[in-house]
């Protein structure tokens, strides 16, 4: 039996080692640095940052109640949601309590302004068009949380800390976007609390945060096989700047 777990563990660590040599070996100090810099900036918790939340939310209500893929997909481009959240991956990889207590805080507030902002459409939007016994298509999706919803958060998850690490792959960002399903769901919960259905509310709101695990623990891995934690200098230099700025 011992040697059965040995064998096992071996094998797990001949993965990581592979992996490891594959995609993270000529990671630089200043790929570590820029990354950082990165997340903690595209993250920071400034006006315009909760206008776009705002904005992408308005773009997912209309599109799933309009039944409408392309106005949905123009509402996940423009979200930066998926930013706190690597920020909470990157805190818990550092151990950094100051990092996750900020980032979870704009997560938290990413939440209530999608939500509010979508609860103010939707009440606006929905003059019978929301039949909860027959969900239009792009409805049915984002009340889904099965197996799917799990495989797609942590390979989204996976590609988008990827392409923060490695800059040749930033240019696909883009499509990991889309392919993230944060602001939709929580558009779905508020039109779910706007025709008094909280089992719609419940499933959608359950999708979000099966989304927000999955990503957390992929970029938890490319985080650490990454070694983002040798650039604990980076994250203290960009929090001190953020309140500078934030201060002002």
């Amino acid at each position: 039996m011992k040697n059965k777990n040995k064998r096992k563990n071996l094998k797990r660590k001949g993965v990581t080692n592979k992996l490891e040599d594959h995609l993270f070996k000529d990671i630089t100090q200043s790929d570590r640095n820029r990354a950082v810099e990165e997340i903690i900036e595209s993250s920071s918790p400034r006006k315009s940052f909760f206008v776009m939340i705002s904005v992408s939310a308005v773009l997912a209500t209309i599109g799933i109640i309009d039944n409408n893929a392309a106005v949905i997909i123009g509402g996940m481009l423009v979200a930066p949601m998926l930013s706190p959240i690597l920020a909470i991956a990157l805190g818990i990889e550092m151990s950094d309590y100051r990092l996750i207590k900020r980032s979870f805080r704009v997560v938290l507030f990413s939440i209530f302004y999608t939500v509010s902002s979508a609860l103010v459409f939707a009440l606006l939007l929905n003059n019978g068009q929301v039949n909860v016994e027959h969900l239009n298509h792009e409805m049915s999706l984002r009340v889904e949380t099965g197996l799917t919803t799990i495989l797609v958060a942590l390979v989204a998850g996976f590609g988008a800390s990827l392409a923060l690490v490695r800059s040749e792959l930033a240019k696909f960002m883009s499509g990991v976007a889309i392919a993230v399903a944060l602001i939709p769901p929580l558009s779905m919960s508020a039109i779910g609390i706007s025709i008094l259905n909280f089992n719609i509310f419940y499933n959608a709101f359950a999708s979000f945060c099966i989304n927000l695990v999955g990503i957390i623990l992929a970029a938890l891995v490319v985080f650490s096989l990454a070694r983002l934690s040798d650039a604990k200098n980076e994250v203290d230099k960009e929090l001190a700047e953020e309140k500078d700025l934030l201060d002002k």
